[in-house]
């Protein structure tokens, strides 16, 4: 299953990572952006997949706050990245039907990995 991916990350590497580790596995990425406000702005004229939703978005949208205007609005699958593992911040951030969190760093193996996951998570719910 190829995804068309929308990167939201305000760290430039991990950013530039993703979209060259997630292209190299065969999936298309639209766009990364690294705000809210630019993350709705192009999912009001991209429709992509899945996103890739860093957590601990600087600005004044959290990523737990826009993950729940995306799944709310827009009904586009999402998946955390965080750097962040403490029990308040998870326990927010799954109240908001995340399809997966991926704990940082990431490298490409871990990458990977997680990507079978989520395809898989994917497909069930399509079926």
């Amino acid at each position: 299953m190829d995804l068309s991916i929308l990167i939201v990350e305000d760290n430039f590497i991990i950013q530039m990572f993703l979209e060259e580790a997630l292209t190299t596995l065969g999936h298309e990425v639209l766009g990364a952006v690294d705000t809210g406000a630019d993350t709705l702005s192009f999912i009001e004229t991209n429709t992509p997949n899945i996103i890739f939703l860093d957590i601990g978005l600087s600005g004044s949208l959290s990523g737990i706050d826009l993950a729940q205007t995306i799944k709310d609005k827009y009904q586009i699958p999402f998946v955390f990245l965080t750097g962040n593992s403490d029990r308040p911040t998870l326990e927010r951030a799954r109240k908001t039907d995340p399809l997966h969190i991926i704990s940082k760093p990431i490298d490409e193996d871990k990458l990977k990995e997680e990507m079978l996951f989520i395809t898989e998570k994917l497909r069930s719910r399509i079926v």
